[in-house]
């Protein structure tokens, strides 16, 4: 399935370098249509995740794990050799995706070009750094499980996932070694101007990231907040484009619409996680039964990926409806938002049904049309669970098309 993905995908770049055409740009030549980078990103998502669910589907159906995997529940040494054999076998397996997806479509699809170098060392610090996790959280639910059983096991994922979203800053930093900075004068101007909307200022990191695609976000416990933004952002955007940013990430803040994002992604991984235990030879007690129900739970995160995004744009409509209403001029907030979204993927409308399966985030067209949509009830709570799903060892949490292959958003995923 790999090799079918790098075959189309090179085809499709040999076409065009034959028209010279801009990478940029869709063209339709003898028959062939040239994609863009936010198309050619979409589809090797679809193609990993598609991959990756039918290989779970397939695995529990041939009850794979219970074959090849120790069963007993009583804990060995073996069992942190066989824990390392699946971690291993998830990064062989997502390799070629996270290189078609980190290095390949952005070097030929992509304005702005990375080095083999520099993806290789990012991607393998990214790597090390999940998979210790990883292990780590394998082994805290297999001793919790084993002694105090599913409870114990959902309640120390719970406990988990929260200890992420307090560190989550610090994984950033931990991923991708990045700069960082706190007293930068231009955010200080832009949040002061964002706190003269009536907004409370919260604390701002600025960091360098090599990854254009990179947003930063809203980072740490709730009350406990601060707002994390890229270099780029500070160096290209104005003045009043920066505080508009500052702006939609305090609204969410202030109107617990990010708290209850949060909220709303840890229920939906802890109810996941316990359906997934229901299946044959699933549990939480024995290596063999972990895999099963982690196999279990990467379905109901796809079904996550196919339902949760149309709660984030609702509170990402209802965000922009408050910057509006607070006096900021709709010119100034069209082309804050085309700048951001040039700065991503470069794709200011979308069809509407790739837009409502694919993206939690609307396209900058639907934007500006607006929204009545007035309570934003769960922000960035799409993407906010696959990040959280690291406390289970969720598969998909690095295989959409948003973050394939760039470890600073596998940490921190896009947002509005």
């Amino acid at each position: 399935m790999a090799t079918q993905i790098l075959n189309n995908v090179l085809t499709l770049r040999k076409v065009m370098d034959n028209c010279k055409a801009r990478p940029s740009r869709s063209t339709a030549l003898t028959g062939v249509r040239i994609i863009s980078y936010a198309r050619a990103r979409l589809w090797i998502g679809v193609s990993g995740v598609g991959l990756i669910v039918t290989a779970c589907v397939l695995a529990i159906l041939e009850g794979l794990p219970g074959r090849f995997l120790p069963t007993s529940r009583f804990g060995s040494v073996s069992d942190l050799g066989w824990i390392l054999v699946l971690i291993g076998s998830t990064v062989a397996f997502m390799a070629p995706l996270d290189f078609l997806g980190g290095y390949f479509i952005p070097s030929r699809f992509y304005h702005q070009k990375i080095s083999l170098d520099c993806f290789l060392r990012s991607w393998t610090r990214g790597v090390a750094v999940q998979a210790i996790l990883f292990f780590l959280s394998t082994l805290v639910i297999l001793t919790v499980g084993r002694n105090a059983g599913l409870i114990g096991a959902l309640i120390s994922i719970a406990i988990m996932s929260v200890a992420y979203v307090g560190f989550q800053s610090r994984l950033v930093l931990a991923m991708t070694g990045c700069c960082w900075t706190v007293d930068d004068d231009k955010v200080i101007r832009a949040m002061n101007l964002a706190s003269g909307w009536g907004l409370e200022k919260l604390p701002v990191t600025v960091v360098q990231s090599s990854d254009p695609g990179f947003t930063g976000g809203v980072v740490g416990l709730p009350r406990f907040e601060s707002i994390m933004v890229p270099k780029d952002f500070v160096d290209l955007l104005t003045l009043e484009q920066l505080a508009l940013v500052l702006a939609r990430r305090l609204v969410a803040v202030d109107s617990g619409s990010r708290t209850r994002g949060i909220s709303l992604a840890l229920i939906w991984i802890v109810c996941g996680f316990s359906l997934a235990t229901l299946l044959p030879g699933a549990s939480v007690a024995s290596v063999s039964g972990l895999a099963t129900t982690c196999l279990g739970f990467t379905i109901w995160t796809f079904l996550g990926l196919l339902t949760l995004p149309t709660v984030s744009r609702q509170a990402s409509y209802a965000i922009d409806g408050e910057i509006l209403r607070r006096s900021a001029e709709t010119k100034a907030f069209t082309e804050t938002i085309r700048s951001l979204d040039a700065f991503q993927d470069d794709e200011p409308s979308r069809r509407t049904l790739i837009e409502t399966i694919f993206h939690p985030v609307p396209s900058v067209d639907n934007r500006q049309r607006g929204s009545k949509h007035r309570f934003p009830f769960a922000w960035h709570t799409a993407r906010t669970t696959l990040f959280l799903s690291w406390s289970c060892m969720g598969l998909l949490a690095r295989a959409v098309h948003c973050n394939v292959g760039r470890p600073e958003r596998w940490v921190m995923l896009p947002t509005d």
